[in-house]
């Protein structure tokens, strides 16, 4: 008996030795494939995380794109009427000099016509001597009221024309300049 327990023992042994063995591989089998799915699915988490990337870094690239040729356009279209500005403010600022000019001038020629006028009423000897001054001074009032009148018109005229043309070769160079 004490053969066959040793045996049996011997047996139980070997059939646990080899259940282990098998226990081992398919434990090891089984730690492959999880290692192996496991790896698929980082992998596969990983394309998915590298592709989402990628589109949000090409939507913020062609975002930035964008804004950058808006604000190049925007830049540009500021420079332009910022130059309109300025060569329209020019042209009214001489327009306005001129005007001044003018008025001055007139202002001058009348107060100098008044001064000669009260000199020829204080020449007359008679009321029809002193009629006959008043009335070539209201004439020559109303005359020369005219003619200045005119001249001021003249020069807004010709103020409002050279801002015209301006504010019209800015247009054309601005819509050429898009054009192209």
């Amino acid at each position: 008996m004490p053969n066959r327990r040793n045996a049996n023992t011997k047996s139980r042994t070997a059939n646990t030795h080899k259940s282990r063995q098998i226990t081992r591989a398919a434990a090891a089998h089984t730690s492959e494939r999880i290692s192996g799915e496991a790896q698929d699915t980082l992998r596969s988490g990983l394309n998915a995380v590298a592709q989402e990337s990628q589109r949000a870094t090409d939507q913020v690239t062609q975002l930035v794109t964008r804004s950058a040729a808006r604000g190049e356009e925007l830049t540009r279209r500021s420079a332009q009427g910022m130059e309109l500005l300025t060569q329209t403010s020019t042209a009214l600022t001489r327009g306005f000099q001129d005007l001044s000019r003018e008025w001055l001038t007139l202002a001058q020629a009348r107060l100098q016509r008044n001064v000669d006028a009260m000199s020829a009423i204080a020449g007359c000897r008679s009321l029809p001597e002193l009629l006959k001054v008043q009335t070539e001074l209201v004439r020559d009032n109303l005359q020369h009221t005219l003619e200045g009148t005119r001249r001021m018109i003249e020069v807004s005229t010709r103020i409002a024309n050279e801002t015209s043309q301006t504010v019209t070769q800015q247009a054309s160079g601005h819509a050429q300049r898009a054009a192209a």
